[in-house]
């Protein structure tokens, strides 16, 4: 899609202006109208674009990540929707991968286009290596609201491809799941960008805390893969 193509500059931008916010933030009191917003760089969504053009922003859209081991991760075999409306179970899509997960809603009227965008970019970022050895997946914070058919409608604004699921279902299902990776958000609309890495076989995970760009992500998935040749390696017994 024509967004998709935004250099990576244009990706830091929006990241600046989002990476301590939280979805709901930034409104206008009660009783006043919000000012117009800004249309930002062109091809955005109207979310994202609006973020893009946010006063107050740096030129580099410099922000901080941090980055730091997870504890308390369990993937649970609870059975999930994904955005084609198949049963999926988030185990199965874990198994002999390296799974990266961010908390997103469709609603969201902040940061979950630019993080959706950056996983969208990160696809590219991890070539063959996506669906064969990584698994992308986003999850709804708002199962009620975010159907198979919302998500996939979604998830095609942002170039989807295979390997990288959308996920929902019945809320107190999603909600066991979201409680074990410790991304649920009592208040959707506050929620913080999360994104969580790592392998369930071994029990470690990588929490990434703010809006990271993709390559960032990228070095943080390929910390959990074996080095190249490694594999052929151990076939060959050599």
């Amino acid at each position: 899609m024509r967004f998709l193509s935004l250099g990576a500059s244009k990706a830091l931008v929006l990241a600046g202006a989002l990476a301590a916010a939280s979805c709901g933030r930034g409104g206008a009191p009660p009783g006043e109208h919000a000012a117009p917003a800004p249309a930002g760089p062109p091809g955005l969504p109207p979310d994202a674009a609006a973020a893009a053009g946010a006063p107050g922003l740096s030129p580099d859209g410099a922000a901080e990540v941090r980055a730091s081991p997870a504890t308390g991760v369990e993937v649970l075999d609870e059975e999930l929707v994904d955005q084609d409306g198949r049963p999926v179970r988030l185990r199965e899509l874990a198994k002999d991968r390296v799974l990266a997960v961010n908390f997103i809603f469709t609603t969201c009227t902040t940061i979950c286009s630019p993080m959706t965008a950056i996983f969208g970019r990160l696809q590219t970022q991890l070539g063959d290596a996506l669906d064969r050895d990584v698994r992308l997946v986003s999850i709804s914070l708002d199962p009620a609201m975010d159907t198979p058919e919302r998500l996939n409608a979604y998830a095609e604004k942002f170039g989807r491809r295979k390997g990288w699921s959308f996920l929902t279902g019945r809320r107190e299902r999603v909600n066991r799941v979201l409680d074990a990776l410790g991304g649920r958000a009592p208040i959707k609309e506050r929620h913080t960008p999360i994104t969580l890495i790592g392998r369930e076989a071994e029990g470690r995970w990588t929490r990434v805390e703010g809006i990271a760009p993709p390559g960032r992500l990228a070095d943080e998935v390929r910390a959990f893969l074996p080095p190249r040749g490694a594999a052929a390696r151990s076939v060959g017994g050599g």
